[in-house]
């Protein structure tokens, strides 16, 4: 049995001394897609990874291991680039930390711990994020800052792509149920002169 839930009747209030129409309501858009074009796009991606990963998967020599671990970045950019254009796309890196530890006590060896998260956008609006983590241990301190961001960078940008497969699986349960409102609902608030 299915819920038609409307919020046509819904009314809009606020306190006195200020004006509904002075306040900026939108929709979040975390978390979903933002139009057919993004959920058809990310199909396609998602077929490409699974056909990638088919052989992965099917060979007994990797174990059980996540999908990240397994993939390669260059592979998913190139799979990501094919799919949403070169330009239909963007990575923005939020945070990145670092973190020096000495190893055993031995001055000779650095490690260094990172944690990087990173949002990948569409040119849709589309979104999500992830927090990925890279470790070093090398005898240069500048190699080995470097080696750790650069993993931490590509494990969330991993993680961040492959998180696009369980927005559209929530996505479509949400469709589903009945659970998305149609339109904006800042489009409903209705203008009331006083």
């Amino acid at each position: 049995m299915k819920n038609n839930i409307s919020y046509d009747s819904t009314t809009y209030l606020v306190s006195p001394g200020l004006d509904l129409n002075d306040l900026k309501l939108e929709e979040d858009w975390h978390g979903r897609p933002a139009s057919r074009w993004s959920v058809h796009k990310i199909g396609q991606l998602q077929a490409k990874i699974d056909k990638y990963s088919y052989n992965i998967y099917h060979n007994k020599r990797f174990g059980k291991r996540s999908l990240s671990s397994l993939i390669p970045g260059h592979v998913l950019r190139q799979c990501v680039n094919e799919t949403f254009g070169y330009d239909g796309w963007a990575m923005d890196l939020q945070i990145l930390e670092v973190r020096e530890s000495l190893k055993d006590g031995n001055p000779v060896k650095y490690t260094v711990l990172s944690e990087a998260q990173v949002k990948i956008t569409l040119k849709d609006g589309t979104n999500t994020d992830a927090i990925g983590i890279g470790c070093s241990t090398m005898a240069s301190r500048g190699e080995c800052y470097g080696k750790s961001k650069k993993e931490a960078v590509n494990d969330a940008f991993k993680k961040a792509i492959l998180s696009f497969e369980q927005l559209i699986l929530t996505h479509e349960a949400r469709v589903e149920n009945g659970y998305y409102v149609d339109g904006l609902y800042s489009s409903k608030v209705k203008q009331e002169n006083l």
